[in-house]
């Protein structure tokens, strides 16, 4: 099987041609497609036609499957799998996150050990809006001013599900809620396999940064979003019927475009965990 591709980021993000997820793939096969992911932090696959059991498959070549503490949305047969919807049944929400606009926020970082990928399926596309942004973390680091890095190296930020839940009005159960107490994450990280530092900033979900005056704490992450969220460091994905998308939890960070609430839009949504003992972020090596 083939796994060309060609970059369709600024300097990240590949589009990778002729490869059939719904095929079961061999050993060699999974490692270049690793290869490649690592290598440009968001794989792109379009034109595929995916059961969940595809889904579910795909995920496990690359690690244990992530599940998602919001249990509500999970599919009916696969724990594994969330959807991502704005459709209902008998005027109930099938899905999470509706139809509104998502700001920047990196997946899951208000847990101990976050997901290491997310990976999202098309089924249901709208005819406009509902694009994936996707921002490249280590780049935007590996760019950043002296000046703004000697401000954040070594400092650490306070992640919450409590903010990310009132903001979107999103359904969270006190259960879910006291599950995923807030906790500290190293706002520049060292990526688990690579010799690679990434901002690691989240402004959906950051409470504070530890070290940061008050008074400063409101100017700073809106700098750091800024800088991060520059046309120089983003990838735009208008979504097609039958695309994946795998992207890098450790160095991206991504956000949504709302649509009209008439059209409807299905998203299946799944992805993989670190080995244990990688998967708590450990600060950049200096």
């Amino acid at each position: 099987m083939s796994t060309d591709y060609t970059l369709v980021g600024p300097g990240f993000a590949a589009e990778i041609t002729g490869a059939n997820i719904a095929d079961t793939w061999s050993t060699q096969t999974v490692q270049e497609i690793r290869k490649i992911w690592l290598d440009h932090k968001v794989v792109i696959f379009r034109d595929q036609n995916l059961e969940d059991d595809d889904l579910k498959r795909f995920a496990e070549y690359f690690g244990e499957i992530f599940v998602h503490i919001r249990s509500q949305y999970h599919s009916a047969d696969h724990p594994g799998i969330t959807l991502v919807s704005n459709a209902k049944k008998n005027g109930k929400a099938i899905g999470a996150l509706g139809n509104y606009g998502i700001g920047w926020h990196c997946d899951q970082c208000y847990r101990e050990t976050p997901a290491f990928s997310t990976i999202l399926y098309g089924v249901d596309i709208p005819s406009e809006g509902g694009n994936t942004s996707i921002g490249d973390l280590a780049q935007a680091y590996a760019a950043m001013p002296a000046a703004l890095k000697a401000r954040i190296d070594g400092k650490r930020i306070v992640y919450s599900i409590s903010k990310i839940t009132e903001k979107r009005d999103y359904e969270t159960t006190a259960a879910q809620r006291a599950a995923s107490p807030d906790v500290t994450q190293p706002l520049v990280r060292q990526h688990p396999h690579l010799d690679r530092p990434s901002l690691y900033f989240s402004p959906d979900h950051a409470v504070r940064i530890e070290g940061v005056e008050d008074a400063e704490q409101e100017a700073l992450q809106q700098e750091l979003s800024d800088w991060a969220g520059q046309p120089a460091f983003v990838y735009e994905h208008c979504w097609r019927p039958g695309d994946l998308i795998m992207w890098d939890n450790t160095s991206t960070m991504h956000r949504r475009s709302g649509f009209a609430p008439t059209e409807r839009r299905l998203l299946k949504r799944t992805g993989f965990m670190l080995p244990p003992d990688l998967a708590i972020p450990l600060p950049a090596v200096k």
